[in-house]
């Protein structure tokens, strides 16, 4: 009778190994992980339509072309990232999906390329705004910001 419940005993032991090691996420970015690069904050220039992003030691640690919301759809002020989404559908066109939403005043946030039916739409990336709201930029920007800005970083849009 020792033999099988030390079977039984050994299975739930590598279960929950298996199970803690479902959680642990090794990037090859990890030099660039949220805890790595330290971001104090990101200004968005609604004028040059540029992302600044600035790391804790005051250094710019990237210059983010940007489309922004058309006829002024996007809110001035001073925001936190609040929460993000590795896939988000449009509220206002279920056909339109978007990557590496990170949320920063409601639903208004930093995107990817939107695409629809899977076809990337038109942006004019640090030319001029044409979104309905939020800060469209390349996919590889948008999954930086969504990588290493953690939830309450601030986000400043004048």
């Amino acid at each position: 009778m020792i033999r099988p419940a030390f079977g039984r005993l050994a299975r739930v032991a590598l279960i929950a190994a298996a199970f803690s090691l479902a959680f642990i996420t090794v990037r090859p970015d990890a030099a660039d992980a949220q805890w790595g690069v330290g971001i104090d904050r990101i200004d968005v220039s609604l004028s040059t339509q540029h992302a600044f992003v600035w790391g804790t030691d005051g250094t710019l640690l990237r210059d983010i072309p940007i489309s922004s919301g058309a006829n002024g759809r996007t809110p001035r002020g001073n925001f936190r990232v609040s929460r993000r989404s590795a896939s988000t559908v449009s509220t206002h066109d279920r056909n339109i999906a978007m990557s590496w939403m990170v949320n920063f005043n409601g639903y208004i946030g930093f995107h990817g390329i939107p695409r629809r039916f899977g076809e990337p739409m038109w942006t004019p990336l640090g030319e001029r705004p044409v979104s309905s709201g939020c800060v469209r930029m390349a996919d590889a920007d948008a999954r930086w910001i969504f990588d290493n800005a953690p939830n309450g970083t601030r986000v400043n849009v004048k």
